[in-house]
């Protein structure tokens, strides 16, 4: 029996199930037949809520939000151990460094000293051309040098030979050259060939470490270098000379008496790198 007014029911209406889906999985009672005009398909059912965990099981969401947490935490962990996350990198920093208390000077000509070797050898001065020392501040590096030519006192010859008193001075800044200074030096004694020949000693009471590098010509001393580690600088003070013409009779002062000179202007030098730099430029390079 029919009711006026109402509206027909579908016979195989049925009402939706506890989990809010159509009773027919396999088939849209809203569906038209094909080729059929009809009215467009009403919206879905809202997504089903994730079924509930099984008893004992223990809310399994939980365990993935705690396991990203665990990962994002060693992940940041792992970023503040290296630095990265305050852009230092993984290698050490320039205020890690140790200079113990040796400053850098911009000027080594005017900080080294050369006190004794002056009173053997006269100073000749540099032409505009040919300067006679720079200095270079980088991140990793800073660097400063001078090379004096000097004379010996009363020579007379028109083609004398050329000394050299060379200062040169590095602060390490992103790596320690503890490891590797002593076989730096010791590698002069493979750099012989013939009537050269080095010889390489250590020497007491300078810095960290030092060594006495000596190149021998023949039987007449050719250079001598006194290099010196102190924490994370290294320093040398190197004499070297150059023959002359035929006329020339140059003789070097003894063994003994540059190796008093080398150490007695060495620690005067050092002694001055720990006072301020009286030549530092008034802009100062960010990169230092």
């Amino acid at each position: 029996m029919s009711i006026p007014g109402a509206q027909p029911q579908q016979p195989y209406s049925q009402l939706p199930t506890s989990t809010a889906m159509p009773a027919y999985p396999y088939q849209n009672p809203y569906a038209t037949p094909p080729g059929l005009p009809g009215p467009p398909a009403p919206p879905g059912p809202p997504p089903a809520p994730p079924a509930p965990p099984s008893r004992g099981a223990g809310p399994r969401w939980l365990w993935a939000l705690g396991g990203a947490v665990l990962a994002s935490v060693t992940w940041a962990g792992s970023l503040m151990a290296t630095g990265a996350l305050d852009g230092k990198g993984s290698g050490p920093s320039a205020s890690e460094a140790d200079f113990q208390g040796y400053r850098f000077h911009h000027d080594m000509c005017e900080t080294a000293k050369i006190k004794s070797f002056l009173a053997e050898y006269e100073l000749s001065e540099p032409s505009n051309d040919e300067p006679d020392g720079y200095s270079s501040r980088q991140k990793g590096l800073n660097v400063s040098q001078c090379s004096r030519t000097l004379l010996q006192r009363g020579e007379t010859s028109s083609t004398p030979a050329t000394t050299y008193v060379s200062t040169t001075v590095r602060w390490h800044k992103r790596s320690d050259p503890t490891g590797e200074f002593a076989s730096e030096q010791r590698t002069w004694k493979d750099q012989g060939s013939g009537s050269y020949k080095y010889t390489v000693t250590p020497v007491g009471g300078f810095g960290d470490e030092a060594y006495l590098v000596r190149e021998q010509r023949g039987s007449t001393l050719g250079s001598a270098t006194l290099a010196v580690r102190a924490g994370w600088l290294t320093y040398e003070m190197r004499w070297s000379w150059f023959a002359g013409g035929p006329d020339e009779k140059f003789k070097p002062p003894t063994p003994a008496t540059l190796v008093r000179m080398l150490k007695t202007d060495t620690r005067a030098t050092l002694a001055a790198l720990k006072k301020p730099d009286s030549k530092q430029p008034p802009t100062r390079d960010p990169a230092a």
